[in-house]
C-alpha cells in the first residue's frame, strides 16, 4: 500500500531511540556505582540476579506498554495492575477450587470440573485478554480517552479479584506455575527469558512488520495515518488486547515466583510500567520509542528500587522517588521535542 510505504519511510526518525537507549545504560552505570559504594551487598551476585529477575516482571509489562504509548492518542494503560490481580486470582480458582467455596453456586459451577495445567494458564491468560479487549474497545471504538477508560478498568478488575478472592490470597500453586517463577533453564531465571523472548518479538513486531508501522504511524498523526488507509481503530484495540495478555503472563511469573495468587498482586506495576517506558525513552506523545528502551528502563526501575531496599529508605519514599524520575523522563522528553521543532 503506497500509504504505509511512504509512512515507513517517514520514520526514519525511529534510530534516534538509541540515544535514549544510550543515556538510560549510563544511568545504570552510574546508580549502580552509587549503590555499590553505599551498600556492599549490591554487587553481591545473588543480588544482582534478584534485581535482573525482579525487572522481568516491570519488563513484561513494559513491552506492552511500549506498543500503548507509542500508539499516541494519550495512550496509557493504568489497568496493567489491577489485570495481574485479577489473571493471579483466576488461576488460583481454577486450581485450587476448595479455596473458594462460598455458598455461590456461580463459583461452584465454574469450579466443578478439574481443568488440566494448561487450561488454568489458559483462562488466566483468557481473562487478561478480555480486559484488555474491553479497554480497546472503550478507546477505539467507544471513543473514551484511554485514561477514562483504563482507570475504570482498574478499579473493576482489582474489585472483581477482590470479591472472587475475599481479599485472601491463596498458597501452594503447582510445581509447574512455580518454576515458571523461580525456575532456570541454562541458569537463566524463567521469568527473565520470558522477558526476553517477549521483547524480541515486541521489537521484531514494532521494527520489522507492517502493524509496527501503523502503531508507529497511527501515534505521530492519527489522521495521516487514516488518510493512508490505516484502520486506526483496529490498531488502537490490537495494541491493548496485546498488552492485557501481557499482563496476564507477568501475573503468572509473578505468582510462581511468590506461590501465592493474591488479589494484590501487581499493585502499583502500572506505575513502574510506565515509568520504564518513558525513562526508557518512549514518548508520552506517541509516535517515538523502542522496546530496547523500555527493558533497559525496566531494569533501571529494578535496580532503583532494590538500592533503596538495600539502604534500608523507608518504603513510603520509594513512589516518591519513582514519579520524580518519570516527572524527570517527561520533562526531558519534552525539551529534546522542543528542541527539534526549533531545527
Amino acid at each position: 500500500m503506497p500509504g504505509i510505504t511512504s509512512l515507513s519511510k517517514s520514520l526514519g526518525k525511529r534510530p534516534s531511540i538509541r540515544l535514549a537507549e544510550s543515556g538510560i545504560i549510563i544511568w545504570i552505570i552510574a546508580v549502580g556505582i552509587v549503590f555499590s559504594i553505599l551498600s556492599d551487598r549490591f554487587l553481591d551476585i545473588h543480588n544482582i540476579v534478584n534485581i535482573n529477575t525482579q525487572s522481568s516482571f516491570i519488563g513484561i509489562l513494559a513491552v506492552g506498554m511500549t506498543g500503548v504509548i507509542i500508539s499516541g492518542n494519550g495512550g496509557i494503560d493504568l489497568s496493567v495492575g489491577s489485570i495481574m490481580g485479577i489473571s493471579s486470582v483466576t488461576l488460583a480458582v481454577f486450581i485450587i477450587p476448595e479455596s473458594f467455596y462460598r455458598d455461590t453456586t456461580f463459583m461452584l459451577s465454574i469450579t466443578a470440573d478439574a481443568p488440566t495445567l494448561i487450561k488454568v494458564i489458559g483462562m488466566s491468560l483468557l481473562v487478561g485478554t478480555f480486559c484488555g479487549c474491553i479497554n480497546g474497545i472503550l478507546i477505539s471504538l467507544g471513543g473514551l480517552p484511554p485514561f477514562i477508560a483504563t482507570l475504570g478498568m482498574m478499579t473493576t478488575a482489582r474489585g472483581v479479584a477482590a470479591y472472587i478472592s475475599s481479599g485472601i490470597p491463596t498458597y501452594g500453586l503447582p510445581d509447574a506455575i512455580i518454576f515458571i517463577g523461580q525456575g532456570k533453564i541454562l541458569g537463566i531465571s524463567v521469568p527473565i527469558l520470558i522477558m526476553l523472548i517477549l521483547g524480541i518479538i515486541g521489537f521484531f513486531v514494532l521494527t520489522r512488520t507492517t502493524f509496527g508501522i501503523r502503531i508507529y504511524a497511527v501515534g505521530g498523526n492519527k489522521e495521516t495515518a487514516r488518510y493512508s488507509g490505516i484502520n486506526v481503530k483496529k490498531t488502537l484495540l490490537a495494541v491493548y488486547i496485546i498488552n492485557g495478555l501481557l499482563a496476564s503472563i507477568a501475573a503468572i511469573a509473578l505468582a510462581g515466583r511468590s506461590n501465592q495468587a493474591h488479589p494484590d498482586a501487581g499493585l502499583g506495576y502500572e506505575l513502574y510500567a510506565i515509568g520504564a517506558v518513558v525513562i526508557g525513552g518512549t514518548s508520552l506523545m506517541g509516535g517515538a520509542g523502542g522496546i530496547i528502551g523500555s527493558i533497559l528502563g525496566a531494569i533501571f526501575m529494578a535496580e532503583v528500587q532494590n538500592g533503596i531496599n538495600l539502604l534500608d529508605v523507608p518504603v513510603a519514599f520509594m513512589k516518591p522517588i519513582l514519579g520524580s524520575l518519570i516527572i524527570a523522563a517527561v520533562i526531558l522528553d519534552q525539551w529534546q521535542k522542543s528542541r527539534r521543532s526549533r531545527e
